[in-house]
């Protein structure tokens, strides 16, 4: 049973599902597809829900099923193994784990947050994270990807340049396979993790318009809704001679995606308004911007 957050019609509402626990994480069979005069269509298989008997998906009978479970169990023991956070007393709590089912069910998202602590500078510490993904719809391989959390305020942040692998390079045989595949994208992510660093820390140091806060993230492909409630706040926290750190607009931008948006929306749109924020905000114009 897929457990509710914080109440199963609230859930049902929602454009993806919360699961606790892997061991809740659906599992899928694949069946026989059949044409519309009900004859068998050998070269498709359905990929089929388990729990609601609900076919997800139609792939091709080459298709090799990865189990959402398989993979959250993955995640699940390769957090284990890795150092938990430790927030102090008065930082905000947020989630270590996190798993979200979307799509109607054909793909997965799971956040995980690790415990290597970064100071920045006084008052901004963040955590990096890692945002794992499995589709049954043939669209991707598991890919993984960095995230970090702003500790002061909880705040989902975009983890640097180059920071998504896909594990697709050795076919998946064994739940082996899939964990020694995982630590290895999972290690090399946090790897990268000091380049995200560079980039918080370079835009601490440039200030940007306020009035160009809504263009800009208009322009990186924000809706304009959310473009113009960030473009107001940011307005607001602005100095005297209307600039503000690129920084700070990035935070009042993270604050309504993290906080406001992302509960109301999908975690694949969710992911995009993040990269489109940090496309505009974070990343100056002489820096590479985000994939």
């Amino acid at each position: 049973m897929i457990a509710s957050n914080p109440t199963e019609s609230q859930n049902l509402r929602r454009p993806f599902e919360t699961v606790v626990t892997p061991d809740q994480v659906p599992l899928y069979d694949l069946v026989p597809v059949h044409g519309p005069q009900g004859e068998p269509l050998e070269a498709y298989r359905g990929v089929r829900r388990k729990d609601t008997s609900q076919v997800v998906s139609i792939v091709s009978d080459r298709y090799q099923l990865v189990q959402h479970r398989e993979v959250a169990e993955a995640v699940h023991a390769v957090g284990e193994a890795l150092e938990r956070p430790v927030l102090d007393a008065n930082a905000p709590a947020f989630p270590r784990e996190q798993i979200r089912l979307f799509a109607g069910g054909r793909r997965m998202e799971i956040r995980l947050v690790v415990g290597t602590r970064y100071e920045l500078a006084p008052g901004e510490s963040v955590y990096p994270g890692i945002r794992v993904m499995n589709s049954l719809d043939g669209s991707w391989a598991v890919r993984a990807e960095g995230t970090g959390v702003r500790i002061a305020c909880a705040n989902q942040l975009y983890a640097g340049m180059h920071s998504l692998v896909e594990l697709r390079e050795v076919h998946l045989s064994s739940e082996t396979d899939l964990m020694a595949m995982l630590q290895k994208a999972i290690h090399t992510i946090l790897g990268r993790f000091r380049d995200a660093l560079q980039i918080y820390a370079d835009a601490m140091g440039e200030e940007v318009l306020a009035e160009d806060v809504t263009p800009s993230l208009a322009a990186a492909g924000l809706p304009r809704v959310y473009a113009s409630t960030i473009g107001a706040r940011a307005e607001a926290q602005a100095s005297h001679n209307a600039l503000l750190t690129r920084w700070t607009a990035y935070q009042v931008a993270t604050a309504v995606l993290t906080h406001e948006v992302g509960p109301r929306v999908s975690p694949e749109r969710s992911r995009g308004f993040e990269r489109a924020a940090a496309s505009a905000l974070l990343i100056s114009d002489a820096a590479t911007a985000p994939a």
